[in-house]
């Protein structure tokens, strides 16, 4: 496998935590998450270091998640993995390529409307958004529904998670969203996190921790960006 494919296995992983419990596994969804941005990012192929036995010189990578690597390389599967992700339509990991589908998202729309096909799954969500009846479930609506065409829209022109910007223009933009996050007296510090923090020369997603005494206030603020373009999925902390 390569080093993108086992990033992506981990995401998954970290997705199907979070549409089990986000509340309850967020230190292993943290975790996975990480684990995949590492792997993403590494600077060779994890394969390569496993047959050499250097899994351990990853910086990032500790004994839990070395040995979850080591059981992929040695038997192509972890069981722990399959375990985890076993309840969750595998419909649901192509959507999470698209930009504006976090998790629960996907997860509600294959359940919503019996989508098992992962092949098909991006075309069939298409199609039902275009008949209008995304609009009608509790939580979406009219604007949902036309962001979910957009997305799929853009997806299909190239725009995906996978989309990069160079690292001076994602500096740019994630100082000026931390100094708007820090206006808010609910929150207490913001910070950079994965390869935005290491300055990586390209950034796939800017990713942001925040310490606050008020989650949901937190929240609020930070949806209410003046410059923002769209919400994809709001939730607990």
């Amino acid at each position: 496998m390569t080093n993108a494919e086992i990033a992506k296995l981990f995401k998954d992983v970290a997705a199907a935590y979070t549409i089990a419990d986000e509340k309850k596994f967020r230190f292993q969804i943290i975790a996975y998450q990480r684990a995949a941005d590492t792997i993403e990012h590494a600077n060779g192929e994890l394969l390569d270091l496993y047959k050499a036995q250097k899994l351990h010189t990853i910086a990032g990578i500790g004994p839990n998640i070395q040995a979850h690597l080591e059981e992929l390389f040695a038997t192509g599967k972890v069981k722990h993995f399959a375990s985890v992700i076993k309840d969750i339509p595998q419909a649901v990991f192509p959507l999470l390529e698209i930009p504006t589908f976090g998790p629960k998202k996907a997860y509600r729309l294959t359940k919503e409307f019996a989508l098992t096909d992962p092949k098909t799954v991006i075309d069939d969500v298409e199609k039902i958004a275009k008949s209008g009846k995304i609009a009608s479930l509790v939580g979406f609506g009219e604007k949902s529904q036309a962001d979910i065409l957009r997305a799929i829209a853009e997806f299909k022109q190239g725009f995906g998670k996978t989309t990069r910007m160079v690292l001076p223009y994602a500096a740019e933009t994630a100082e000026k969203v931390i100094t708007y996050l820090r206006q808010s007296k609910a929150i207490i510090q913001a910070e950079t996190l994965g390869s935005l923090r290491r300055m990586k020369s390209t950034i796939g997603d800017i990713d942001i921790a925040v310490a606050t005494n008020n989650s949901d206030q937190a929240i609020d603020h930070f949806i209410h960006y003046p410059f923002i373009d769209r919400v994809i999925e709001k939730g607990e902390i």
